[in-house]
């Protein structure tokens, strides 16, 4: 007989359920999050059991842990639970047991454990997206402040070379010299902290012929082909080129009933950090290369109406992400000439 688990993680707690075949609870019990009390729960049903967690956001340590102590364990997409979560009475130890008997069902939508020994890289790479984003918002800020002080003749690119000393010179109240200091020791501090990152992170790639491969591809520098790199994991997890670029977020989803058919369902659905990565390498080879520039101008018209730009960018994007797939799946170089013909 085979035994299934549901683990209901939340930050200081675990509520563990084991059922059998015939959904007969065996287990029922929350503990405090610690790898060993959870272990010594599910022990005796080691050798016939399966173990579920959702993909909270601190799974790491419990997966891992009971990975390594050799339990069968999946990890649950936390967008195909809504049963749990949009129940009406909600609790763990409900939770904990719809999570057993899902599995049992077959029906649980597993997501990817990435692999451990990369993982720190890769949330060290989306770390540093978050910290340039918290550089360009205190950019925003202070600019907003010589606005609000009457100050005009200044471009987004020129606040970047503003000192600590331009200051006094800038603004003339001293409460908003004060405000001014601030939001400059704050971009500073980022600064270095991007610096700190970038180097730790490019000593990881050094000498792999995928990231290799990506640099060639047009509109993918060293920090998108980082990205690239990290948030794909392991390529042969996709079947094909279709449900990479779906996980890209660079197609469209579909929502047809009877005649009825719409386009543009679920863009939120995949990896927003690749999305990002192949948009913005569309938005440079747009304008650095002239084969796709022309593609680009093509698809304008084709598409004429709102969002025009961005739909052509997102066909750029999508055209990159497979020629990104096949490179990687394949170990091939990057050929132009076979995404985007004259």
């Amino acid at each position: 007989m085979r035994f299934y688990c549901g683990l209901d993680l939340s930050a200081r707690t675990c509520q563990v359920c084991v059922i059998d075949e015939d959904m007969t609870v065996k287990v029922q019990k929350k503990v405090r999050n610690d790898l060993h009390l959870i272990m010594d729960l599910i022990s005796p049903y080691k050798k016939r059991l399966v173990c579920v967690v959702e993909s909270t956001f601190n799974w790491y340590w419990l997966v891992d842990g009971l990975q390594e102590a050799g339990f069968d364990i999946c990890l649950a997409h936390t967008l195909g639970l809504r049963m749990i979560t949009g129940a009406k009475v909600k609790t763990d130890p409900r939770d904990a047991l719809k999570l057993a008997k899902l599995l049992r069902a077959g029906m649980i939508p597993k997501a990817y454990i990435y692999p451990k020994q990369t993982r720190p890289v890769r949330d060290l790479v989306r770390r540093r997206i978050r910290v340039v984003n918290m550089r360009a918002a205190e950019y925003m800020t202070l600019r907003r402040l010589m606005y609000q002080q009457g100050i005009l003749e200044h471009s987004r690119n020129g606040i970047k070379q503003i000192l600590e000393e331009d200051i006094q010179e800038i603004f003339q109240n001293k409460w908003v010299q004060i405000h001014a200091e601030h939001e400059l020791a704050r971009i500073r501090l980022y600064t270095v902290q991007i610096r700190e990152m970038e180097r730790a992170i490019h000593h990881t790639v050094k000498g792999s012929k995928n990231y290799e491969r990506l640099l060639f591809v047009t509109g993918i520098g060293k920090i998108l082909a980082i990205t690239i790199f990290y948030e794909i994991g392991e390529i042969t997890r996709f079947p094909n080129a279709g449900e990479f670029s779906s996980y890209c977020r660079v197609v469209p989803g579909v929502a047809q009933s009877g005649n009825s058919v719409k386009r543009g369902r679920g863009s939120k659905q995949g990896n927003r950090y690749l999305k990002w990565a192949f948009s913005q390498a569309a938005a440079y080879a747009v304008r650095s290369n002239e084969k796709i520039r022309r593609y680009y101008q093509r698809q304008l018209r084709r598409h004429r109406g709102k969002g025009e730009k961005l739909i052509a960018n997102n066909i750029v994007a999508h055209k990159l992400a497979q020629a990104v797939y096949h490179m990687l799946r394949d170990g091939t170089d990057y050929k132009e000439e076979m995404l985007f013909s004259n």
